[in-house]
């Protein structure tokens, strides 16, 4: 226990001392969220055509009036193949998310697995590289994505086969938030926490189709392009982390006495 006067002097040194710090994190979280906000606008007006060259024609939709000449609006219906391989128990889990489509869930962490997972694995199903999994009762939130890996997935998502569309394109585009609001508009439900997609309204979202050498560049400018944004996306928070580590540390050998400010 210092002196009074040594506790009020500290009380000021932190005060200050932690303010900048704050005033600094707090400034480089926003470059944070409009460098994402960025990357979000960049593959929104790349894959509905407006950073191309071609000219323009009508689209026939309302929420996008004009697409470039060649690209045509088909629906996931001339895309899709629902598929249900069950039986195979001994592949890893996987897990449909949000924030990154389709990854290799965790089991081993009590966080990722609130949700029980059974013995008996043979119902679950099959998911191979390159197919598009679902989360029906979350795709209204962006939870499905073309998988990268293969394995098993509870036997209530879908499991779709690919075809006639390049796998990257359709990967980048169907999770940008131009066709999370679809998979919205497209679930039933109650509550919103009881949403559920349908296997008829999942075939019936729209999708923008351009012609197959330019949805191959398209994924190629999306990737180099966000590659830039996140990198100096992940300089900036690798930043943020250090500075609040800074702050913890800073706080403590003050309090502690480590460090003299008296």
């Amino acid at each position: 226990m210092p002196s009074t006067i040594i506790q009020n002097a500290i009380v000021s040194f932190l005060d200050s001392k932690c303010g900048k710090i704050d005033r600094l994190v707090a400034a480089k979280e926003k470059e944070v969220a409009l460098l994402k906000e960025l990357k979000q606008s960049m593959i929104a007006e790349a894959v509905t055509g407006r950073t191309s060259n071609r000219p323009m024609k009508p689209s026939g939709i309302p929420w996008l009036p004009e697409v470039p000449e060649g690209w045509e609006v088909k629906t996931l219906r001339q895309l899709l193949k629902m598929v249900s391989r069950k039986g195979f128990p001994e592949k890893r889990l996987l897990s449909v998310t949000r924030e990154q489509g389709v990854i290799v869930r965790d089991v081993e962490s009590k966080e990722e697995n609130h949700n029980f997972i059974p013995d008996d694995l043979s119902n679950y199903k099959l998911v191979e590289i390159g197919d598009f999994a679902i989360n029906k009762m979350k795709s209204w939130q962006g939870s499905y994505g073309v998988s990268d890996y293969e394995g098993i997935v509870s036997p209530a998502y879908y499991v779709c086969r690919l075809s006639g569309v390049n796998r990257k394109f359709f990967s980048i585009a169907i999770r940008s938030r131009i066709y999370v609001s679809f998979f919205a508009r497209f679930s039933k439900g109650i509550r919103v926490d009881q949403w559920d997609l349908s296997p008829i309204g999942l075939k019936e979202i729209p999708f923008l189709f351009p012609p197959l050498p330019e949805q191959r560049e398209i994924a190629a400018y999306i990737a180099a392009r966000a590659a830039k944004i996140d990198a100096a996306v992940g300089k900036l928070e690798a930043e943020v982390t250090a500075l609040k580590e800074y702050r913890e540390r800073l706080v403590a050998d003050v309090v502690t006495g480590q460090r003299k400010v008296a």
